[in-house]
């Protein structure tokens, strides 16, 4: 494998934790909540391969494998040994697939709106297919063609009522990205082409935080999926949200995420 350097940014000190965003995301979807656990945390925010400052146009970067390469790359950088990672939707299915691959690298999981693949080979084309008239918008049509479309799918209905500063944010977030960079990460990354990771998830034996959102019922039953996988697993619903959580309710993933890592005796103990 090549290292190479995935953009990625530090902020605060402390326990080191990473996050890392979902398809058609960057480090800046993360703004809200890094601001809140940069107070806590040493936060690692990145932008995946082809996303964001993280651009590349050699197809052969984009695997999995790659992707799991770049990061501990950074983490090696950083002289970490032991990590807590956050990954949301693409996020989530890639530190998923770092955890497998890296169980001692790995201190706690937070998994959330994820996927653990698609177990049956039927749907896994019909995803294929589906994914490929994206890639074909993403290829062929003006960048802001693609942004209607996706930000219109019935995945995204509950971020239409985000207030309108959050909802300009992540139309920008949308519309800096690369085309090519988007589409070769889903023609390698998508959900379609990614192995089912089933039973594979029981050999993750970090402590691991498994969220959803309320309004988000196809996550909610692959997120109960994951959670009966891995063994010491706890799941919660963030309320009013939907596929979305880490924008729709950041304060509620903050406050979660913070007692995870820390524990809940970590409270101000002079409140007494």
């Amino acid at each position: 494998f090549m290292t190479r350097k995935l953009f990625h940014k530090i902020e605060g000190s402390g326990t080191p934790l990473l996050l890392i965003h979902g398809f058609t995301g960057s480090h800046k979807s993360f703004d809200k909540i890094s601001n809140f656990l940069k107070i806590y945390f040493r936060v690692i925010t990145i932008d995946m391969i082809g996303h964001g400052k993280s651009m590349d146009y050699k197809k052969e970067n984009y695997s999995f494998d790659q992707s799991i390469h770049d990061i501990s790359s950074i983490l090696e950088s950083q002289s970490l040994k032991k990590i807590n990672i956050l990954g949301y939707s693409l996020g989530g299915r890639l530190a998923m697939q770092f955890v497998n691959k890296n169980p001692n690298k790995i201190n706690k999981l937070i998994i959330c709106s994820a996927s653990n693949g698609i177990k049956n080979k039927k749907e896994r084309e019909k995803r294929i297919i589906s994914d490929s008239k994206i890639i074909n918008l993403l290829q062929n049509y003006p960048l802001d063609h693609f942004v209607n479309y996706w930000q219109n799918l019935k995945l995204w209905q509950s971020e239409k009522r985000l207030d309108i500063k959050k909802i300009i944010q992540l139309r920008k977030i949308r519309l800096t990205q690369n085309k090519i960079g988007l589409a070769l990460s889903l023609t390698n990354q998508g959900q379609g082409v990614q192995e089912y990771l089933g039973d594979q998830l029981r050999s993750i034996k970090a402590n691991t935080l498994i969220m959803f959102g309320e309004k988000d019922k196809k996550y909610k039953e692959i997120s109960k999926e994951i959670h009966n996988l891995i063994e010491n697993s706890k799941l919660e619903m963030v309320p009013n949200s939907g596929h979305n959580i880490i924008l729709e309710n950041p304060i509620f993933i903050s406050q979660k995420v913070k007692h995870f890592i820390l524990g809940e005796n970590n409270e101000n103990k002079l409140a007494i």
